[in-house]
């Protein structure tokens, strides 16, 4: 499965430091790209290429200003478009149909999300139905979509490996 991820209305002076956490959480939980709609943030880029570069490559960070046209681009490449939203669906009542498809654009918000958003969506999902975290929300997406495979992905070239210890740290530098 192929996922990208579209973080909708960033302001780079609010936003900066849950837009870098969506983009992590992003990396790390099986998506191939965030494209960033709003401010393009130079600092997001440089945090998200550092990570990258040490921690091991396999994902890009792109930036927008047209949340519209990358729907479009998007569904023109036949992906899924799911909104993730608080006013949606449940999510465990519709991951089988989510999880049919090979491609999916997953969209978070930062401010409020407009209505044509809910519009162009073809499916809008909930993690739950009470005020919470599009980081969260984005986080349990991914994982319910990839059944928790995405938590053994490997990234090539890594610099840095942490080797897991019961107790206390272990890291590897190349």
């Amino acid at each position: 499965m192929e996922i990208a991820v579209l973080r909708y209305g960033h302001r780079d002076i609010r936003d900066y430091r849950v837009t870098t956490h969506c983009c992590l959480v992003s990396r790390a939980l099986g998506a191939s790209k965030i494209i960033v709609e709003g401010n393009e943030d130079q600092n997001i880029r440089k945090s998200v290429e550092g990570v990258t570069k040490n921690w091991g490559s396999g994902f890009e960070i792109e930036f927008t200003d047209s949340w519209r046209k990358t729907i479009t681009e998007y569904k023109k490449k036949k992906f899924f478009v799911m909104h993730l939203t608080m006013y949606g669906l449940p999510l465990q009542k519709q991951i089988r149909r989510m999880r049919k498809n090979k491609k999916i654009l997953v969209i978070i918000g930062s401010q409020k999300v407009t209505a044509e958003v809910y519009q162009k969506a073809d499916q809008n999902i909930s993690v739950t139905q009470q005020p919470h975290s599009e980081i969260a929300a984005l986080a349990i997406a991914l994982d319910w979509l990839q059944k928790g495979k995405e938590l053994e992905k490997k990234f090539k070239n890594p610099k840095i490996k942490i080797i897991p210890q019961e107790k206390g740290k272990k890291v590897m530098k190349k």
